[in-house]
């Protein structure tokens, strides 16, 4: 079907979507599409925790692509052999998570 793909570049293609279907079913795609029209409001963020706007599902999204940025980065820190790389990609990796709860918190908070 596609001469010039691969099978380790499906199997890269077809992970990155699953990972992309499963943040946004993780970060309520459903309730957003059902809910946020009915709610008639137009800001991004209703500062109600039963109603989830189609803005709010993406910021989500992105804050469970930050945080799986710094889970990476710790993967990849166990991966290398230089000291110095590896606690720096210790650092990086745990600052990236911590940005992503702050994120999160943050958007709950808002939500409160």
């Amino acid at each position: 079907m596609f001469p010039h793909i691969n099978i380790g570049q499906s199997a890269l293609i077809v992970a990155v979507v699953y990972i992309i279907v499963f943040f946004l079913l993780g970060s309520g795609v459903f309730n957003s599409i059902i809910e946020g029209p009915n709610q008639g409001s137009t800001t991004f963020i209703v500062p109600s925790r039963s109603v989830q706007t189609i803005g709010e599902t993406i910021v989500t999204t992105m804050i469970l692509f930050i945080g799986m940025a710094g889970t990476f980065l710790l993967y990849r820190s166990g991966k290398t052999a230089n000291p110095k790389t590896q606690g720096g990609l210790l650092a990086a990796g745990f600052t990236i998570i911590g940005i992503a709860l702050i994120l999160g918190f943050r958007l709950v908070n808002i939500k409160a």
